[in-house]
């Protein structure tokens, strides 16, 4: 089952680049609320800043007492590709990467609009 958005005008691509620029940026907003949650909790992560709003870089940190424990039974749980760790990082990750993502995809958006514009004023222009 195929479907198809159709857009009757460069003002409604301009209203949707707009809408989805806000949802990018409650995203990354939410994203960013557990990263910082999870760091004040005691949660060993780290987060870099890449530049633009959303754009962030997670990675695993260390604490000599993460909330987990350092005995065999914390070890099991946050240690290892399926660990919370390795996980908890791929997760926050992706909602970084999802709110950039969404935010580039806006800017695609405004700017086909403003090309679109452009190319239709050329167009009409020729006829006259």
């Amino acid at each position: 089952m195929e479907q198809s958005i159709a857009i009757d005008s460069t003002t409604d691509l301009h209203s949707a680049a707009v809408v989805m620029d806000s949802v990018a940026d409650a995203v990354g907003r939410a994203v960013r609320v557990l990263a910082d949650t999870l760091t004040l909790l005691g949660d060993p992560i780290a987060l870099q800043h890449n530049g633009s709003t959303a754009e962030f870089t997670v990675t695993a940190g260390s604490s000599a007492n993460p909330p987990w424990g350092t005995d065999s039974y914390g070890k099991s749980f946050a240690d290892g590709e399926a660990g919370y760790v390795n996980l908890g990082t791929d997760l926050l990750q992706g909602g970084f990467d999802l709110a950039h993502t969404l935010s580039q995809f806006a800017h695609g958006m405004s700017r086909a609009a403003v090309d679109l514009d452009g190319t239709e004023e050329n167009a009409t222009a020729a006829f006259f």
